[in-house]
């Protein structure tokens, strides 16, 4: 098989293009001594089209590791095709690491609980388009294998240098991974608390959108907050990316939003 035809065949199963899959081929070719790359992707909101373009700039490889930091659903118009895309990957064998969102947290409690109370708060942070993607008129209709990975997310993943959660944790709970914090790691904007109680590691977070003056400027800081609101559009200046960050390099990838993944009415 030549290369052109694994590139072809890297396309046909990923959706990168084949400029990226050769990149990816070229990639997998090196040696022991390549150190992996590990980036960390926040909030998609269903955002498929810039997710995939973003990938395709960062050349993602079977070698790299993925942190991706929840929210994946609502607001964007392609939910459905970010959840299998991801799915579609691990099971490729890429090193994709995905936790839970706040997100995940209210589709899965509007199906668990049925209640008028959760769905209802669910629809209002624009679950409305992610029940257009699945093409069903009820959270109870989106298919099962999705709703089973989403059930099946971690809410923190932790390395030797870093934390990864969706929003924060609550630094001034005697062990913030407990379930005492489980809140602070969905909901909450900021850490409060003593840092010190993390032994050096970084916390790595989307869930509260941030210029990229102010991303870039977090970087430095132990609290790393990198939610661009990609599927905010052009509304703010500064914001409507995706980005992704690779922790070894500390570089930023910055990828515009594609126009066809905002969805004009659930912009807020």
């Amino acid at each position: 098989m030549t290369k052109a035809d694994i590139a072809d065949m890297m396309h046909a199963t990923t959706g990168l293009s084949r400029e990226d899959s050769d990149s990816m081929t070229e990639s997998g070719l090196q040696d022991d001594t390549f150190k992996p790359r590990q980036f960390v992707i926040p909030d998609i909101h269903g955002c498929y089209s810039t997710f995939m373009a973003l990938l395709g700039q960062i050349a993602l490889t079977r070698q790299d590791e993925l942190y991706i930091l929840g929210d994946y659903i609502d607001r964007g118009k392609e939910s459905r095709s970010v959840i299998e895309r991801i799915i579609t990957l691990q099971s490729q064998g890429y090193r994709i690491r995905p936790i839970m969102g706040n997100h995940e947290l209210m589709l899965l409690n509007a199906i668990s609980s049925n209640s008028v109370e959760d769905s209802n708060q669910w629809m209002l942070s624009g679950g409305g388009a992610t029940l257009d993607s699945y093409h069903v008129d009820h959270p109870g209709k989106i298919d099962q294998k999705h709703i089973d990975f989403l059930a099946s997310l971690p809410l923190f993943i932790t390395t030797k240098t870093h934390v990864f959660v969706h929003a924060a944790l609550d630094l001034t709970l005697e062990d913030p991974f407990s379930s005492m914090g489980h809140d602070s790691m969905l909901w909450d904007r900021k850490c409060v608390g003593d840092f010190k109680k993390l032994e050096g590691k970084k916390i790595v977070a989307g869930h509260t959108p941030r210029n990229l003056d102010s991303i870039r400027s977090g970087l430095s800081t132990p609290f790393i907050q990198i939610d661009n609101g990609c599927f905010r559009g052009n509304r703010f200046s500064g914001m409507g990316n995706l980005v992704a960050l690779e922790l070894n390099s500390q570089k930023l990838f910055i990828q515009r939003h594609a126009p066809q993944d905002i969805n004009r009415r659930l912009i807020t």
